[in-house]
């Protein structure tokens, strides 16, 4: 049995379906949802993306699941571009086990409709991956879908991959992985009590406890950033912290933004982190004193590196 995760099944419909990871919604991921859409204007059917939830790896090696996008995000995202339909299915053993041969049937015609099928270049289905791009062709032959597969999308000499920007992030390069991207990386996060230390030196933060956490979170360190706020159209310019917080001997990674020109109470609101550039290694001071003296630096270069960034 195929379960769903926050969806309902799809009524009976003609589609053009693609599945896979999606993470992250990058300009290769954008590049199949256009060929879809191509397609679906030529027979008038429908744009439908599926992945999955947990990530195969996880499930069947253990693997981290370090994600670019939430399952919200990455829909939001997807619809922006023009699919009708993005679905979740639920991973599981039994779906690891189904032959390219039950894949294809049970879920991809039987379940998701296709009349059409767009995969991206490495694309591998089934059972152990055993499933390949010549494997689809003849099923789709044999059930009366066609197939296309893209190329890769190469930026500076390598292809563009979810796991090449989550590479660029854990190094602490958000620019670089916003040009992978094709948009600034971000997470989302509600504010909770912290020890309160920045607002005694003047430096006033909101502690973020990250919404997913499975969402990747870019090296320790100083970043200058943009912070959607509740209720506000207009992101505010902010510095944060990645880090254990070395000069109070702190313990556990902190998330930590002082929202510049800004007071007010957001205990308990969610706020989005957009991060445009990376500032500083996370340092150890001697003591409050040079720390604070620090951070104004920080917050000037913040300030001017922000001002013309919309």
């Amino acid at each position: 049995m195929i379960h769903w995760i926050g969806s309902t099944p799809l009524s009976p419909a003609p589609r053009v379906v693609t599945v896979g990871g999606f993470d992250g919604v990058h300009p290769g991921h954008l590049r199949v949802v256009q060929e879809m859409q191509r397609i679906a204007h030529e027979r008038d059917i429908e744009v439908l993306v599926a992945s999955f939830d947990p990530h195969p790896r996880a499930l069947l090696f253990g693997e981290e699941e370090r994600r670019l996008t939430t399952p919200a995000e990455r829909a939001g995202l997807l619809k922006d571009a023009g699919a009708h339909h993005v679905v979740t299915l639920a991973f599981s053993n039994e779906m690891a086990a189904m032959s390219p041969e039950d894949f294809v049937e049970t879920i991809l015609c039987n379940q998701l409709g296709a009349k059409a099928v767009v995969v991206g270049h490495d694309h591998r289905f089934g059972r152990g991956r055993s499933g390949n791009i010549d494997v689809l062709k003849r099923l789709g032959h044999e059930h009366g879908f066609d197939v296309v597969q893209m190329e890769a999308l190469v930026q500076d000499g390598d292809p563009v991959s979810s796991s090449r920007i989550r590479d660029q992030l854990s190094q602490g390069h958000v620019a670089e992985a916003a040009c992978l991207l094709g948009r600034r990386y971000s997470f989302s996060g509600t504010v909770v009590k912290g020890a309160g230390r920045g607002r005694t030196i003047g430096v006033p933060t909101a502690n973020l406890n990250p919404s997913d956490a499975r969402k990747v979170i870019p090296l320790k360190g100083v970043y200058a950033v943009r912070v959607a706020l509740p209720g506000d159209d207009t992101p505010a310019p902010g510095m944060m912290n990645i880090g254990y917080r070395p000069t109070f001997d702190g313990s556990g990674l902190h998330l930590e933004v002082n929202i510049l020109d800004w007071t007010g109470d957001l205990y308990g609101r969610e706020v989005r982190v957009e991060f445009v550039a990376r500032i500083r290694d996370e340092q150890k001071f001697s003591g409050p004193e040079e720390l604070v003296t620090q951070l104004n630096r920080d917050r000037q270069r913040c300030r001017a590196l922000l001002e013309d960034v919309s």
